[in-house]
């Protein structure tokens, strides 16, 4: 499971794409740099931590992404999608590794 997880990181090679095309949807690819730490975890239980840290990106998921379409309907702004589908991306990605880094620290 660990070396798995690790492999993610080399998805942070898409946001070399931004260079080329110059959209910065291409930088919520950086994202994913973290995971190259997670090789180096010694934690037997990591397969529970990593449960429990999915389980708090996907409450997030829940909310930001929730929250978002309900402010995109009341101001009938559709524009605002795009850059909260980057922000939902990157940030259920960082609340995920904050989460597994905390749950292997404090041994919980």
């Amino acid at each position: 499971m660990k070396n798995a997880l690790w492999y993610l990181g080399f998805l942070s090679v898409f946001s070399l794409l931004y260079f080329v095309e110059g959209k910065p949807g291409f930088l919520g690819f950086l994202g994913f740099i973290p995971y190259f730490s997670v090789y180096k975890m010694n934690d037997e239980r990591i397969e529970k931590n990593v449960g429990r840290a999915t389980t708090n990106a996907f409450m997030y998921t829940i909310f930001f992404g929730s929250a978002t379409i309900v402010y995109g309907y009341l101001t009938k702004n559709i524009e605002i999608m795009l850059p909260a589908f980057v922000v939902l991306f990157g940030g259920a990605l960082i609340i995920c590794l904050l989460s597994l880094f905390y749950y292997d620290q404090t041994g919980k």
